[in-house]
């Protein structure tokens, strides 16, 4: 299967101020309110072409390629941050996870038919993986595309955040390297082991 060839024109928009900016840049909040961005593809209106039933088969075919990088999250490659090369795609199984159908006597109780989604199936056992495979593939994005010889990643957890960062750094190495901050004498052996 070929990596699309759609590329969005992406870019930051405050949810306070609406100020907008370049997504090249790495920015945490809005430079000028401190407000919470929303990432916006200016072309949308490209995809909004294709009726909804030829996604849902491209997404199927997706789901099942041997590409990595169409698979798991990336099979939804146009709808998500679509500027990234095929080779800039971090996938490690993530987003794959069963659904599980709860039991009768939960769906009689709650009267509707229910299932999780076990995420715990992940690979770093957390939900986060999904964003960090995300980020981590843009991050390499951005390094290719601006020759960065150090990126340090920062995270502060006690647990599914640091574990996900620190397998997603780790597994992309240099020149990414991860830090994870974790708070003195608050957080469990187990909460430890995730993230070393």
């Amino acid at each position: 299967m070929t990596f699309p060839t759609y590329r969005g024109d992406m870019e930051y928009v405050c949810l306070g101020c609406d100020a907008r900016y370049p997504i090249d840049q790495l920015h945490y909040t809005c430079p000028k309110c401190k407000g919470v961005f929303l990432l916006q593809d200016n072309n949308f209106a490209e995809l909004e072409r294709t009726p909804g039933a030829a996604w849902r088969e491209l997404f199927d075919m997706r789901a099942a390629t041997k590409n990595p990088a169409l698979r798991g999250i990336f099979r939804f490659y146009e709808l998500m941050a679509p500027v990234m090369a095929q080779e800039d795609i971090v996938y490690l199984g993530e987003g794959n996870t069963p659904i599980t159908h709860a039991s009768a006597a939960l769906e009689q109780k709650i009267a509707h038919r229910m299932a999780f989604k076990n995420d715990g199936q992940n690979p770093s056992a957390s939900f986060k993986d999904r964003g960090m495979a995300c980020a981590f593939s843009y991050l390499r994005h951005l390094v290719a595309k601006h020759g960065w010889e150090h990126v340090i990643t920062i995270c502060a957890s006690t647990g599914d955040t640091s574990a996900s960062a620190a397998l997603y750094a780790a597994y992309v190495g240099e020149p990414l390297k991860s830090v994870v901050l974790l708070p003195q004498g608050k957080v469990t052996v187990q909460q430890l082991s995730q993230p070393l």
